[in-house]
């Protein structure tokens, strides 16, 4: 049986497409200053000082933000071996052993994310009590770079308790 207060909500689908659609843009603009950096490098010998780096300090929030929707568009690595097995061996219709199986697995995906954001929030307050610059050429706060792991694991551990929910619910998108 669907229980529709449990299904998977839309705002929260819109949310993890924007924050891709911004990883994407993090992505394509490091791409671009990869290229420029290469091309001022070998043919003109004047390498900027600081695209590397700004680069390196940026790409955590693609990694960070392109992160739930991986989890929501199951884009994320799975082993669904036991699952598979449990299904070939159940007689359930609700495939119930399945949906049981798949919420336990994102709990220890709850976890990791609940310790991303614990280390995370330590190091964005380590960084602004020590007021920390990034160790690079280009230097801006560190914290700037830090937040992304906190916003991430934000957006990961709700994109996770919301599929959990909906296996709960009935639905079988995430099974």
């Amino acid at each position: 049986m669907r229980f529709p207060l449990l299904k998977y909500p839309k705002f929260m689908t819109w949310i993890n497409r924007i924050c891709a659609y911004i990883c994407g843009g993090i992505v394509l603009g490091a791409s671009v200053l990869a290229v420029m950096e290469s091309i001022l490098r070998k043919i003109f010998r004047a390498p900027t000082p600081w695209s590397l780096n700004l680069t390196m300090g940026i790409f955590i929030w693609a990694a960070f933000l392109g992160s739930p929707w991986a989890f929501q568009e199951l884009g994320h690595v799975s082993v669904d071996m036991v699952r598979e097995l449990i299904d070939k061996h159940s007689k359930s219709p609700t495939r119930r052993p399945r949906r049981i199986i798949a919420v336990l697995c994102y709990i220890p995906a709850l976890a990791v994310c609940c310790a991303f954001f614990y280390g995370g929030q330590k190091l964005c307050a380590r960084a602004f009590q020590f007021n920390s610059l990034a160790p690079y050429n280009f230097r801006f706060p560190q914290i700037i770079s830090y937040a992304a792991i906190v916003v991430g694991a934000v957006l990961m551990a709700i994109t996770v308790v919301f599929i959990m929910l909906d296996l709960i619910g009935g639905g079988d998108k995430y099974l």
